[in-house]
């Protein structure tokens, strides 16, 4: 639970400049003309379903696994800082195990369930090949079914990471991290369930630049 918090806690710290620098972009961008634009995947990480108040009985949920892809979107703002946005859609595996009773089974199942996010967040470069970045997410719980609360409505991420530019105008990069889903979510639950993952997301970007 203590990384949770202290993910939280980072998060808060970042978020409100965040939404205001986000807006300020949106209204008025400041390097509109030069962006770069690319594919990301998640294929390393884990994932865990938390709950912030104690719940006698139940059964119990854990994560198993998820893989993300993604387009991301990064717009310059000064020469070390960059907006980023994007499209994310995420599968994720939970492992149920049923509340006890004597003489059942309580073997755990698998159960899958998906999501949608948009990312909303600042990057900061230094070093030339390093970088942190966080922000917010706008998430959208796509399925039908699913064995935790629903997760749609507002999470945060936080990261850090690699990169490295290529002449022709290419980037890669590898980006580390970690996000909850539903940090404030729009049905909340009495005893909501909030979803965290980390992992390493890597990606290729291409700049382009409007004349």
């Amino acid at each position: 639970m203590d990384k949770y918090l202290i993910l939280i806690i980072l998060i808060m710290k970042i978020l409100l400049i965040s939404i205001v620098i986000s807006l300020m972009v949106v209204l008025n961008p400041v390097n509109a003309k030069d962006f770069k634009v690319g594919l990301t995947v998640t294929p390393l990480g884990e994932n865990d379903v938390v709950r912030f108040t104690s719940v006698e009985g139940g059964g119990s949920y854990s994560g198993d696994g998820f893989y993300i892809v993604g387009i991301t979107c990064q717009i310059p703002m000064t020469s070390r800082l960059d907006f980023e946005t994007g499209f994310e859609y995420s599968k994720q595996t939970i492992l149920v195990t049923p509340e006890f009773f004597p003489g059942e089974d309580r073997t755990p199942s698998k159960s899958k369930f998906s999501l949608a996010s948009i990312p909303v967040t600042l990057k900061i470069n230094f070093l030339k090949y390093l970088f942190v970045n966080g922000g917010f997410l706008l998430n959208f719980d796509t399925s039908s079914s699913s064995p935790i609360d629903n997760q749609t409505g507002l999470g945060a991420i936080l990261g850090f990471g690699i990169k490295y530019d290529f002449k022709f105008g290419g980037t890669i990069f590898a980006n580390p991290y970690m996000k909850c889903y539903s940090f404030v979510p729009f049905s909340p639950e009495r005893y909501q369930q909030r979803l965290f993952d980390s992992g390493l997301r890597i990606g290729f970007v291409y700049n382009f630049s409007i004349k």
